[in-house]
């Protein structure tokens, strides 16, 4: 990937283009993390997060899970969850 030099004209007119767009206040939300389940059809060597039905005590969350989380991410100020799951795990697993 090539660098530009700081100050380069078209560093410059990129940033003022994205500040008249979008300004330059940055946001966020505070959210849980819900892994609904590890198991994931793809196998990219990069992931993290998939696993394999054997390497995991339960392949599902349970309902009683979710609501736990979600409860701690209340009271905690959080009032968004992030549900995950892997690319469609039941093409893979059965």
């Amino acid at each position: 990937m090539a660098e530009l030099p700081v100050g380069s004209p078209l560093l410059e007119l990129a940033a003022g283009l994205r500040d008249q767009g979008f300004g330059s206040l940055v946001t966020y939300s505070p959210k849980v993390f819900v892994p609904l389940t590890e198991l994931c059809r793809d196998v990219c060597h990069y992931c993290t997060f998939a696993k394999r039905p054997r390497q995991l005590s339960n392949v599902y969350m349970t309902e009683r899970q979710v609501l736990d989380i979600a409860g701690r991410g209340t009271r905690t100020g959080c009032h968004e969850v992030l549900f995950t799951l892997g690319d469609k795990p039941e093409s893979r697993y059965r």
